[in-house]
């Protein structure tokens, strides 16, 4: 069972992480077809956009391996993927302190907000 819990959690980091670095290679991208037209705006939209895909598609992946009607999983990774877009927004954005720090917070805001959003459905399971 714990080990159960422990892949659905690992799917949801992987997801998460994963979309990070598909958002930072479509940036590398945009910045090299888009030299004139490319601006901080830009930058730190791809990174927020990619945060909301990287809650709701988190959630999603993970939930799919979940035993039906546990609450106990749904409240898990909402509540751990608020703890990684907390840890995008401060410590992540803190350490690198260069050009990428708003967007790294523009991402861990976004993601952590976006999981958010399940909590509805997750007291619509509890009644």
């Amino acid at each position: 069972m714990i080990k159960q819990k422990l892949g659905i959690v690992v799917r949801c980091i992987v997801t998460i992480l994963g979309i990070f670095v598909a958002a930072s290679i479509f940036d590398v991208l945009v910045a090299g077809m888009l030299i004139r037209g490319y601006g901080n705006a830009v930058f730190i939209t791809i990174f927020g956009v990619a945060g909301v895909f990287a809650g709701l598609l988190g959630y999603v992946v993970a939930m799919e391996k979940a035993p039906k009607d546990d609450r106990v999983v749904s409240i898990g990774v909402i509540v751990m993927q608020v703890i990684i877009g907390l840890l995008f927004f401060f410590p992540i954005a803190t350490l690198e302190g260069g050009e990428y720090r708003v967007p790294f917070k523009a991402f861990g805001l976004m993601t952590a907000l976006t999981s958010l959003v399940f909590f509805g459905k997750w007291k619509d399971m509890a009644k």
